[in-house]
């Protein structure tokens, strides 16, 4: 068969088959195995019209998998060696996963990098500063780099992130003075335009910081207005992604009412901020956390 055929045809198969395949013969394990192959077979699965996975755990520490719109369930064994403890799923990049583990005698937090779908992990060193406060994390793919980036941050506006090229962290440019990130342990960074996004608070007001993965830049980005306005209580609030754009979501109380209000910055500009959805509902009686969307088709 023509390389050229054998690469087109290889490359609209699921990882899966590929694995399989990667015996057939050295031709197709190099094929396979070429980054420039890999980088083609990950644009054709963001662009199938096949319904993404949902990845979620349960209190018996097995993770299950499913499309959306078929309800095909999956059972996937916990790649923990402990299982009487819990694990946490943060956030996802590319297909990996990256997970939280809380089964070593310290109970501090060990990080495993998943993929589900070859059933692979990796147990990722523990950072330089173990704290056992708030923090949440953050997957990208650096493109100048060619490298997949780890960021934690925690509610002392610490930052260290972690290139899985080289395998250990750094701490990060000072976070700048006089602002407080606004984390939970389920929050997760949001990745878009090559920078995590998180939402901090100041004296007066909140916005939306950013930090680029290339050249360790932070920015503010400023929130709409009319996000906060004539609203007596601000329950929850955070950022997130749909369909490529940075979005904006706040849960607020006024009167009786709850209002919840989804912003979508579609230039990634701040005059480009849209409101996208207001709904109004009752029953939105508590804070949301690491809340994530999806058009047409979901993770």
């Amino acid at each position: 068969m023509d390389v050229d055929v054998a690469t087109d045809i290889l490359g609209r198969l699921p990882v899966r088959s590929l694995l399989r395949f990667k015996c057939v013969s050295k031709l197709w394990m190099t094929l396979i195995s070429d980054p420039y192959f890999k980088m083609k077979h990950l644009n054709n699965t963001w662009n199938d019209k096949i319904p993404k996975k949902l990845l979620l755990t349960n209190a018996t520490l097995i993770l299950t998998r499913f499309p959306c719109i078929v309800e095909q369930v999956q059972k996937l064994d916990c790649p923990s060696n402990n299982k009487s403890l819990c694990h946490t799923l943060y956030c996802c990049c590319d297909g990996l996963v990256l997970m939280g583990i809380f089964d070593y005698p310290d109970k501090y937090l060990q990080l495993l990098l998943l993929n589900p779908s070859t059933r692979e992990s990796t147990l990722l060193p523990f950072p330089k500063i173990l704290s056992k406060d708030n923090c949440t994390w953050g997957l990208g793919f650096d493109s100048t780099s060619d490298d997949y980036k780890i960021l934690k941050i925690d509610d002392k506006s610490r930052s260290e992130i972690l290139a899985l090229k080289t395998g250990s962290w750094r701490l990060t440019n000072k976070h700048p003075i006089d602002v407080r990130p606004m984390l939970t342990s389920t929050d997760s960074l949001a990745f878009v335009h090559g920078a995590f996004h998180w939402l901090i608070s100041s004296l007066t007001k909140y916005y939306v910081m950013s930090f680029s993965i290339s050249d360790k830049v932070y920015r503010d980005i400023p929130l709409p207005e009319q996000m906060y306005l004539n609203f007596s209580k601000l329950c929850g609030r955070g950022v997130s992604i749909l369909g490529g754009m940075l979005c904006a979501y706040s849960h607020c109380v006024s009167g009786w009412k709850d209002m919840f209000k989804f912003w979508v910055m579609k230039d990634y500009v701040n005059v480009s901020w849209t409101e996208f959805l207001l709904y109004e509902v009752s029953i939105f009686n508590q804070p949301y956390q690491n809340i994530c969307f999806r058009m047409e088709k979901c993770y």
